[in-house]
């Protein structure tokens, strides 16, 4: 006889709260909340750090997916709002589906000098007729070190 085994699953985020890197002067600061949080679409959205070696340096590339249905989504789409992430860009705080809390574009030795900048922005309308409509948010920067550390 085969045994079912059920796993609980460890991927995914669950939640992103998104602040403005000029708003960032320590991380006890991000402790009292104020970001940019938008409900998350379940199992879309996802973190990864890709490490690399140029010249014989370790780099980080820090990618964060955020997904939202677009009903949700408008402070993502508020053109003032891009304007701050392309330029001066965001420190994330993450919670995996695992439960990890980690932040991503701040670091000990740089803070938010290596601050998440917009990647890209999609506005999906879905294939299907059962497909709601979504928004995609792509965040990323180079560090030297991982978040996870």
């Amino acid at each position: 006889m085969t045994e079912n085994k059920f796993y609980k699953p460890v991927g995914g985020l669950v939640r992103a709260e998104l602040f403005h890197s000029s708003q960032v002067d320590s991380v006890e600061q991000l402790r009292w909340g104020g970001g940019v949080e938008v409900g998350l679409v379940d199992d879309a959205s996802s973190y990864t750090e890709q490490f690399s070696a140029d010249n014989r340096q370790v780099s980080v590339l820090h990618t964060l997916t955020l997904c939202s249905q677009q009903r949700d989504a408008s402070p993502w789409l508020d053109k003032e709002f891009l304007r701050r992430v392309a330029v001066e860009g965001v420190v994330a705080e993450i919670t995996l589906a695992s439960g990890c809390e980690i932040l991503v574009g701040w670091s000990e030795r740089f803070a938010v000098e290596q601050a998440l900048r917009l990647k890209s922005l999609n506005v999906i309308s879905g294939k299907r007729p059962t497909d709601l409509p979504r928004v995609e948010l792509t965040l990323w920067s180079h560090d030297t070190e991982s978040a996870f550390v």
